[in-house]
C-alpha cells in the first residue's frame, strides 16, 4: 500500500498516484482501497472525461457512487473510505480518474466547498480561476507558474473555512494539465513535460519545487468570461456563479446541500474579491496581465 498527501490530508492507497507527494508521517485521514463493487441503479450525469459520461447514485447509508464505463467504479463513504473497482489495467488512466471527481467525493463528504477551477499562490494568498471548459483556467495558471508563482490546484479546488470563517484553499498536488498550444504559446519545452492520458495533445506541467502543503488564505476568485469589461461581482451574485462550477453530479445537490453551498458562497463573498474578467485571446496579453497583477502586489 502507498501513502500520499494531497489537499492537506494524508491517505493510504492501493493505487499508485505518482502525481501526489508521499506522506512519511501522520495518521491517515482516509483510505483508497481496491475492492469488488456492485453499484445500485445508476443515473446519468453531465460529467464527461475522455469522452465517457459518468454515472452516479446515492446509497442508503449516504455513500456516493461514481461509475465510468470501462474505467472504474468508485464508492465514497463517510469521507474516510474511497473504494475502487478498476475495469482497466492502465495505472495512469486509473490515476487520472481517481484524482478527479472520485477524490472529490471524499472532499465533499468532509465538508469542503468544491469548485471546478484552478488555483495559484500569489504572495501569501491564493487566487482561483473559474470558467467554462475552454475558458483558459489552466492556461492562466500556467502563465502565473511561468512567472514564478506556486501552483496550488488544477481542475478541482477545495476550500474550507477557519474558526473565524476565513476561507482557506487546500493545496492539491503539483500537476497542471495544459494543451499543446499553451505549451507553445507560453514557451514551455516539451522535453520538460510529459503527455497525460486525458488527451493526445495535453501535457503535464509538474512544478514540484516549493510546493505549499499548508492551507493558503483565499484572496481572489477570477471568473473568465466573454465580458467586455472587468467588473467586481456582488456578494449576492456569488451563490449562482459558484454553483455553475460545482464539480460533482447535480444529483448531490439536495435541498440541504444547496443551503450549505449558499451559506458558504455568501461567506466567500464577504471575505474574497470576486472579479469577472474577459478571457484572454492571445498569450502576449495574458502574460502582460499576469505581469501587471504581480507588479501590483509588490
Amino acid at each position: 500500500m502507498f501513502r500520499y498527501q494531497a489537499y492537506c490530508l494524508n491517505f493510504s492507497s492501493d493505487i499508485p498516484l505518482t502525481e501526489c507527494f508521499e506522506a512519511n508521517s501522520g495518521q491517515d485521514d482516509f483510505t483508497i482501497k481496491i475492492t469488488r463493487l456492485e453499484p445500485p441503479v445508476l443515473s446519468a450525469t453531465t460529467i464527461h472525461r475522455r469522452g465517457i459520461m459518468a454515472q452516479t447514485a446515492i446509497g442508503d447509508n449516504g455513500a456516493l457512487w461514481l461509475h465510468w464505463d470501462g474505467i472504474a467504479t468508485f464508492r465514497a463513504t463517510g469521507g474516510t473510505l474511497l473504494e475502487v473497482d478498476p475495469h482497466v489495467d492502465d495505472p495512469d488512466l486509473l490515476s487520472l480518474f481517481t484524482l478527479s471527481e472520485a477524490l472529490g467525493l471524499i472532499l465533499f463528504q468532509r465538508g469542503n466547498f468544491l469548485l471546478h477551477a484552478s488555483a495559484v499562490q500569489v504572495g501569501d494568498k491564493s487566487w482561483v480561476f473559474l470558467g467554462q471548459p475552454g475558458a483558459g483556467k489552466s492556461t492562466t495558471c500556467a502563465a502565473f507558474v511561468k512567472a514564478g508563482c506556486t501552483l496550488l490546484s488544477d481542475d478541482l479546488v477545495a476550500i474550507h473555512f477557519g474558526p473565524d470563517e476565513q476561507p482557506f484553499l487546500r493545496p492539491a498536488y503539483p500537476q497542471l494539465k495544459i494543451w499543446e498550444n499553451t505549451v507553445k504559446g507560453l514557451g514551455f519545452s516539451k522535453e520538460d513535460l510529459s503527455p497525460v492520458s486525458e488527451g493526445v495533445n495535453k501535457f503535464a506541467l509538474q512544478p514540484r519545487d516549493n510546493f505549499n502543503f499548508e492551507p493558503v488564505p483565499l484572496q481572489r476568485m477570477y471568473f473568465l468570461d466573454n465580458a467586455s469589461t472587468t467588473r467586481p461581482l456582488k456578494v449576492t451574485e456569488l451563490p449562482a456563479e459558484t454553483l455553475k462550477h460545482f464539480p460533482l453530479p447535480n444529483q448531490f445537490l439536495t435541498p440541504e446541500t444547496l443551503k450549505q453551498l449558499f451559506l458558504q458562497s455568501i461567506l466567500l463573498g464577504n471575505r474574497v474579491d470576486g472579479i469577472v474578467i474577459s478571457r484572454f485571446t492571445d498569450f502576449d496579453s495574458l502574460e502582460q496581465w499576469v505581469y501587471n497583477c504581480l507588479s501590483s502586489q509588490q
